[in-house]
């Protein structure tokens, strides 16, 4: 089974925020690696006339700001800032990443639908539903 559409350029999108967003030089090596394959793999899809390239260059950029923003919302409790920031903010920020997640996954759900093919991430009982 190959690796699916949405999951690919999810993760295409997650890579290149790492790589604009992280000076690390070993790192971004790595990652540009990554970047190549995911951009293999997707081109596999258009290729097959699953997808046009306008169709990904839309889904990635929709990936991409979302991700951005989540990212953006996360970072100072990722380096540990959550005392400074106070549980009320943590806790604000909190729900909006979740809702911020929601819009990542209907732009996953958008990608299934007009291929058809993939696995829809259902949420039962969870407020980004």
């Amino acid at each position: 089974m190959r690796y699916p559409l949405d999951e690919l350029i999810d993760k295409s999108s997650i890579i290149r925020l790492k790589f604009e967003r992280i000076p690390d030089l070993e790192d971004r090596k790595k990652w540009a690696r990554e970047i190549f394959d995911y951009s293999v793999a997707i081109g596999e899809y258009i290729g097959e006339k699953t997808c046009s390239y306008n169709q990904i260059e839309e889904w990635m950029n929709k990936l991409y700001d979302v991700n951005g923003r989540i990212w953006d919302l996360e970072a100072a409790i990722r380096q540990g800032k959550d005392k400074e920031l106070g549980l009320e903010e943590v806790g604000r920020r909190a729900i909006k990443i979740r809702e911020t997640n929601g819009e990542r996954i209907r732009v996953k759900s958008e990608i299934i639908d007009n291929i058809g093919q993939g696995y829809k991430d259902i949420k039962i009982n969870h407020a980004s539903a």
